[in-house]
């Protein structure tokens, strides 16, 4: 953690926040350590997480083709569906956050997903 480029503020919410998943330290005392009020914790919580997961999202192994001068129309059609798909992945892990709460069975099964275990 030490070694990421962040301030140092966002370093220990970080290590705060994952020392919470880890059940280390309650949520009580994690807000309290970094003063936030448990809404503004849950919600730092729900966006570190979401982060991740997308961070681990697959991409495509090697260069990209190189266009042969196709349809610009159609080129830009394809990068609206990737666009959209990445939106779509990324609310439904906000959706799956917020119904199921974010207890370590949901984060195993988000680990699962990213080709984890």
């Amino acid at each position: 953690m030490d070694r990421t480029q962040a301030s140092g503020q966002a370093r220990e919410r970080a290590k705060v926040i994952l020392l919470t998943l880890t059940r280390d330290v309650s949520v009580r005392e994690g807000c309290e350590r970094l003063g936030l009020s448990r809404t503004r914790f849950q919600d730092l919580r729900t966006r570190l997480l979401q982060g991740a997961v997308l961070a681990l999202e697959g991409s495509p192994i090697g260069r990209p083709r190189k266009a042969r001068g196709g349809d610009p129309e159609l080129e830009a059609l394809r990068r609206r569906i990737v666009s959209l798909e990445r939106s779509l992945v990324h609310e439904r892990v906000r959706v799956e956050l917020a119904e199921a709460g974010l207890t370590p069975v949901l984060l195993r099964r988000l680990a699962a997903r990213g080709g984890g275990r």
